[in-house]
């Protein structure tokens, strides 16, 4: 009987345990995942629209928009991230070179029908024709060539000014936005220095753009159309100059710059973490009774910012890829189709004109050269500071 009664405290004790165990379980439950998670979603809210983030979105131009409306983004907000899918990048990449091959076929339509009526007429010429004809041939066929090709050589030129002075009147509207976030997140002196760097990276980048690089893409275009027309005077030695002049600026102002901020990212974080560290031990040990609460609400708000430092940070690269795409989009199909025009001007032997073509498709090498060497700038920008800086 003793045994008996002995056995039901124990099982009533177990039953009554457990009871309690589950209530606490669902409160404490309810309590993290709804009035917590709710708190910091506005928390997020408020830091993006006191940021100024809301209004990346219309500092883009339409057609980055549209690539990223494809991409299912309409904001800088961090669950917009969420929606990037490898297949929706694929397709959205696609559309933008199929908006672009358009034009190009046209040209090579053309190009492949001067190359036709040049090899034809050579066909039909008499033995006994003079020297100078079949100079004037050489000379119309070539002068017909560059006359098809030279618009198409000056958009591309001044579709690179317009993507890199669209780019950065973007960036400077992201950077101050980035840049508060960073100093948010208790990162005063990284925020700074990215500011800093980035404001006098974009107008210099521009400048030299528009001063240096655009000038000389235009003398090289030229000699290339020059350099054809006669075979006394050749000018392929200055347009090789010329282009290696260009890549040997873009690659010393690339290591340059990422070397630097670089190096400014690493000291800087480091500064950041020893000052970070200082202020959450002095709220919690100088700040009587409400010193330990505060600690948690600074780093709650460090976390928050964090996370939103980190879905614009990654919408921005994206957006930045936007703007450049659809530029250089249109020189790769530039480029292969100038490529086809060379490989037919071999089936016809014809040297000249083949020569003229790989000139010019060395030219749009170099303009889509330029727009992934800024693009890939301005996007390990981003990402260093986002990766340093937690």
């Amino acid at each position: 009987m003793k045994r008996t009664v002995h056995l039901f405290k124990i099982i009533s004790s177990l039953i009554i345990a457990c009871a309690v165990i589950v209530i606490l379980r669902q409160y404490a439950y309810a309590e993290e995942d709804y009035s917590y998670i709710s708190d910091t979603d506005k928390l997020i809210d408020s830091l993006y629209s006191e940021a100024g983030a809301d209004e990346l979105i219309f500092a883009l131009p339409d057609s980055a928009r549209g690539f990223l409306d494809n991409l299912y983004i309409n904001d800088f907000k961090p669950e917009s991230a969420e929606n990037l899918s490898a297949e929706n990048v694929i397709s959205a990449i696609l559309n933008v070179f199929r908006e672009s091959i358009i034009e190009p076929i046209k040209i090579l339509i053309c190009i492949i029908g001067i190359i036709i009526l040049t090899a034809l007429f050579d066909t039909l010429k008499s033995s006994d024709m003079s020297a100078g004809l079949e100079q004037t041939l050489s000379f119309v066929s070539v002068l017909c060539m560059s006359a098809v090709l030279s618009p198409a050589v000056l958009s591309l030129i001044t579709n690179l000014t317009e993507t890199i002075s669209v780019c950065s009147d973007f960036m400077m509207i992201y950077v101050p936005v980035i840049s508060l976030l960073i100093i948010s997140g208790g990162n005063p002196v990284s925020g700074g220095m990215f500011y800093s760097t980035m404001i006098y990276m974009c107008s210099a980048v521009l400048r030299v753009v528009s001063e240096v690089i655009v000038p000389f893409l235009r003398c090289i275009s030229s000699v290339a159309v020059i350099t054809n027309i006669t075979d006394k005077v050749s000018l392929s030695g200055v347009n090789e100059m010329l282009r290696k002049a260009v890549r040997i600026l873009l690659t010393f102002c690339m290591s340059v710059f990422t070397a630097f901020l670089t190096m400014r990212s690493v000291i800087s974080v480091s500064q950041d973490s020893l000052s970070n560290r200082a202020v959450k031990f002095a709220i919690s040990n100088f700040v009587p009774l409400v010193g330990g609460a505060l600690s948690d609400a600074y780093q709650t708000v460090v976390s928050c910012t964090a996370v939103l430092r980190s879905g614009v940070g990654v919408i921005a690269i994206a957006a930045i890829f936007a703007v450049f795409l659809p530029a250089v989009a249109k020189c790769l199909i530039w480029q292969f189709t100038l490529m086809l025009g060379t490989a037919v001007c071999d089936v016809f032997s014809n040297g000249r004109l083949s020569s003229m073509l790989s000139s010019i498709s060395s030219v749009i090498s170099i303009i889509c050269s330029i727009l992934l060497c800024t693009m890939v700038m301005y996007i390990i920008s981003t990402a260093i500071i986002l990766i340093v800086g937690g």
